[in-house]
């Protein structure tokens, strides 16, 4: 099994992941499939090992891929759960002709329970985390293409906090079919498809610190308020 060296727009690490998980998916490969030792994915991929690590914990976080140590070790295809068989499900709506809009709604519809899961259960790390990919996302705003990207990788470190595993699998999954869809036209920067959406206005920009900001305190009706000014559809 060999992979492509992931694609330098967008997030290297979405590449990977997407890379493995369509493979996983388009070739049926069984649980127990042996992708490789992480010293050969760096180099099939043509990453560092810390931008392996990030995109394997994200595939463990979906129930994707396991890593046995010790000889023979290396990074495994796991048994197909039922949350896998929920992902490979939301992976199929692009060919069912699901639009971007239609993800969103339900997506809005999960805001609340996974930014009320991240105010309960954040770690210190997790804080971290989140302050780090902020500050990202208010460098990189008024940038078309990034600034989309990162704002959706803020919205899956949000969701990755939860302890709900299906609540965050089926999260995390929709999350990366709209940052897919949006980034499908190499052509053109992506854009959501919502009348009067404004990408880069500041007043987004200061909602995606108040989700953070409700996370942090952690208080339940300050959480409501933010998800509520978030918006169904001014992500």
């Amino acid at each position: 099994m060999t992979f492509n060296r992931a694609r330098n727009t967008g997030s290297i690490v979405d590449s990977v992941v997407e890379q493995i998980e369509e493979t996983i998916t388009r070739q049926g490969l069984p649980a127990g499939y042996r992708f490789g030792t992480k010293q050969e994915l760096c180099e099939q991929f043509g990453i560092a090992p810390a931008t392996l690590g990030e995109a394997l914990r994200v595939l463990r976080g979906r129930g994707v891929v396991e890593a046995r140590p010790g000889p023979g070790g290396g990074l495994f295809v796991t048994e197909r759960s039922p949350l896998l068989r929920l992902a490979h499900s939301v992976m199929e709506l692009r060919q069912r002709g699901s639009t971007v809009n239609e993800m969103i709604a339900v997506l809005a519809a999960l805001d609340e329970a996974v930014v009320s899961d991240a105010a309960v259960h954040r770690t210190d790390q997790d804080l971290r985390d989140l302050d780090d990919l902020m500050n990202r996302l208010a460098e990189v705003w008024h940038d078309p293409v990034n600034g989309l990207h990162a704002n959706w990788r803020l919205h899956r470190r949000i969701a990755e906090i939860s302890p709900n595993a299906v609540l965050r699998a089926f999260y995390l999954n929709l999350v990366d079919y709209i940052d897919g869809e949006l980034a499908a036209d190499g052509d053109s920067p992506p854009r959501l498809p919502v009348p009067g959406f404004v990408a880069d206005s500041e007043q987004r920009l200061e909602k995606h610190r108040d989700l953070v900001a409700a996370i942090r305190s952690g208080d339940q009706t300050r959480v409501r308020t933010a998800v509520e000014r978030h918006g169904s559809l001014d992500r």
